[in-house]
């Protein structure tokens, strides 16, 4: 975990304020999509990676109850703290520190994994995808939404981004922002069916793109 250590510093600097701060529009646009994507009438359980503050959860709460078993994992624990006070100790969840790459749950253990907003972070993107795999059962689902670099502003953005990390000034820029034709690549890679995929543009040429995608049968 200590190569996430200035990412870890950074959220525990912006958890009070970061629903404030960050999640509009560009936030709520890519928690729609996300929730239009899982299909969560045939869900009993799931993982929220990168789960931050909550969000997800905030907004599924009156379908938090018929769930059997629904986690959110997070490296930061002071967003998870923000989370755990959000939902007000809500017993239908629970609530784990812990990195995408080495996942703390056995093999096939939940009916989805959905990763919303967070993997342009992930240093080891097919590791991480490898791992959602791994926890997913074989009849499950993968739902993944990021920052789509097809479009014009994410690819400023990550340009800029990336120059200021090279000074040295900015020490957690984003680690890689994907077009959908390399996202496709890793999800195949990584074993998965890709069931559904499209980009969504939300202002200024910045968008997100959003996937559904299935685990092929393991060798």
């Amino acid at each position: 975990m200590h190569s996430y250590n200035p990412l870890v510093d950074k959220y525990a600097r912006q958890a009070a304020h970061y629903d404030r701060r960050w999640n509009r529009p560009i936030g709520d646009v890519t928690l729609q999509v996300t929730l239009e994507a899982v299909p969560w009438e045939q869900l009993s359980s799931f993982l929220d990676v990168g789960c931050g503050t909550g969000l997800l959860e905030e907004a599924i709460r009156p379908r938090l109850g018929p769930l059997r078993s629904v986690i959110g994992l997070d490296i930061s624990l002071a967003m998870l703290r923000q989370a755990r006070h959000k939902l007000n100790g809500n017993p239908h969840v629970r609530w784990t520190n812990g990195q995408a790459e080495n996942l703390p749950f056995g093999e096939a253990s939940f009916d989805a994994v959905v990763c919303t907003n967070s993997f342009h972070y992930y240093r080891q993107p097919l590791n991480v995808l490898q791992e959602f795999h791994r926890v997913v059962r074989p009849n499950g689902w993968l739902v993944l939404a990021d920052w789509c670099n097809d479009f014009l502003a994410c690819k400023v953005s990550q340009w800029a981004l990336q120059l200021v990390h090279r000074t040295g000034l900015h020490r957690y820029a984003l680690e890689r922002c994907y077009k959908m034709a390399e996202c496709e690549d890793l999800l195949r890679r990584a074993g998965f069916r890709i069931e559904s995929g499209r980009r969504v543009r939300i202002h200024w040429g910045w968008g997100v793109m959003v996937y559904r995608a299935r685990p092929e049968a393991r060798p």
